[in-house]
């Protein structure tokens, strides 16, 4: 087995790409994976800026901004002594460092506490039914590069392609995998050739049970699939990634309380939300279980994002009380954040996104743009930075961008409510039509979503169409009870809040 890397509290295992910290795995980002290794490989000497980005950006132009966020992440790891600076020049790694093999079987077996402190899941080799050499490099492509995406999900544990491949051709069970990689999830796949046409299906299983949760099939002409192998990669993973969230808070569910850890808390807070929709119930739900999971690991940059972002929407759409203390304490936790994990582009984007709604723009735009640095596929960062160029007056290149966002995550969770927000913005640009179509695809997104309704009752009222104007405020009543005409003023303005009081009390 491949040399294993010790310092300090931790170990590296480069077959597996983990990192260990007491021997607990800790979540540690692929390029940030791939500079670690880099510097320990070369711990000899002095590596220059130019050369890392050559080795851990291979065939990518990259500014030195990625590097600095990198090693930035690595130092909040490792402590800040781990990496040394040379000025002007590069960085070297710093610790002493034993290198040795794997120690005797059973010496290395992890604290069951740690297998089962984030979801783990495998992806299997797909599985190909041609006998064409290209149709073999295009499954194990797509399966390394789903492998890859699923690594950016925040709250699971990745196995690597070393171990998850080392199954392929021996015909073995999944319940066997799931024992033999203790793993609660497992994504397989098939490749298959019709005519000019390649089809290309995945599934997601429960490990222990064999149970298939979730299937989808993406069909390619056979000349392009190669080229498009990136882009087939991110719709799978655009259909996979909401599925296996469900699954995880579904298995939550099924637990007792006191067996609920950081991620079990974080996945709950996600699902109050999915689960019940925007209402002030949920969100008491969504953010007491952030809290419950800060309380555990108060380090837990992800969760301190995303409870200043949760509460920052709130406010705005008032579902919190617009009060001193609630916009100081989701200004702390966003700064919070930062501070503890600014490596992470989904931090980032949550972080950057509450700093924008608590009217901090400048600031918040600048982190937004961070979080795209680290990862461009970040739909969520692109659909706040929209947001803020609308609101600070960009109207064409923010609707623009948010748009992009939702479309490289066509199946995204929080769909519905960016959708909306898109609609408000143009209807206040007096893009009406637009702005009906917006509102209609986020009913159709997020069925429990009140505000939607609403705004496709303002759309309608302003071409002239009373009647199902009143239907449409009619059943965002009936989804949301407490719904109050102030809260429709605050979200979608003035003028829609006077008009929707004409139709106040003539539906119910």
């Amino acid at each position: 087995m491949q040399d294993r890397y010790h310092f300090d509290r931790f170990e590296v295992r480069p077959a597996e790409r983990l990192l260990l910290v007491d021997r607990v795995p800790t979540a540690v980002g692929a390029r940030a994976f791939d500079l670690l290794m880099c510097l320990l490989v070369h711990r000899d000497r002095m590596m220059t800026k130019a050369e890392i980005i050559d080795i851990v950006w291979p065939d990518l132009v990259v500014e030195e901004n990625n590097l600095s966020v990198q090693v930035s992440a690595l130092r909040k790891l490792l402590g800040s002594h781990a990496i040394s600076t040379i000025p002007g020049r590069g960085y070297r790694f710093s610790l002493d460092v034993k290198q040795g093999s794997a120690p005797a079987e059973g010496d290395t077996q992890l604290p069951r506490k740690a297998a089962i402190a984030k979801p783990t899941i495998a992806v299997l080799p797909f599985n190909v039914l041609s006998d064409d050499p290209q149709i073999h490099f295009l499954a194990d492509g797509l399966a390394e590069d789903v492998i890859a995406l699923l690594a950016r999900v925040p709250g699971f544990l990745l196995i690597s392609r070393a171990s998850s491949f080392a199954f392929r051709g021996l015909g073995v069970s999944v319940p066997e995998v799931a024992m033999q990689l203790d793993v609660r999830f497992v994504v397989e796949g098939s490749v298959r050739v019709s005519n000019d046409a390649l089809r290309i299906s995945t599934q997601l299983i429960d490990a222990a049970s064999g149970h298939v949760l979730w299937s989808g099939r993406f069909d390619r002409r056979r000349d392009e699939a190669v080229d498009l192998q990136e882009v087939i990669a991110r719709g799978i993973i655009s259909e996979l990634e909401p599925e296996l969230t469900r699954a995880e808070i579904s298995h939550i569910r099924r637990q007792r309380p006191e067996n609920q850890d950081v991620w079990a808390h974080y996945h709950q807070a996600i699902g109050a939300i999915a689960l019940h929709g925007w209402g002030k119930d949920a969100v008491a739900e969504a953010r007491s279980q952030l809290q419950k999971s800060i309380a555990l690991d108060p380090v837990f940059g992800l969760g301190h994002a995303h409870y200043a972002l949760l509460t920052a929407l709130s406010l705005n759409v008032g579902l919190l009380p617009n009060v001193g203390s609630l916009v100081e304490e989701a200004l702390g936790a966003a700064n919070d954040a930062i501070k503890l994990d600014d490596g992470s582009s989904e931090v980032l984007g949550y972080a950057g996104c509450a700093l924008c709604d608590l009217g901090q723009h400048a600031r918040g735009i600048e982190v937004l743009h961070q979080a795209l640095e680290i990862d461009p596929s970040n739909a969520q960062a692109h659909v706040a930075l929209g947001a803020s160029l609308v609101l600070t007056g960009k109207l064409e290149p923010g609707i623009e961008k948010m748009r992009f966002g939702m479309k490289i995550s066509p199946r995204d969770r929080r769909l519905g409510f960016w959708g909306w927000a898109l609609g408000v913005f143009l209807l206040r640009a007096e893009r009406q039509d637009e702005a009906l179509l917006e509102a209609r695809a986020s009913s159709r997104r997020d069925p429990k979503f009140h505000f939607a309704r609403v705004l496709e009752a303002a759309v309608l009222d302003r071409q002239g169409h009373l009647v199902e104007a009143g239907v449409q405020l009619a059943q965002a009543r009936q989804l949301c009870p407490t719904l109050t005409l102030n809260e429709i003023t605050l979200t979608h303005g003035r003028r829609v809040g006077e008009r929707m009081a004409l139709l106040w009390k003539q539906v119910r």
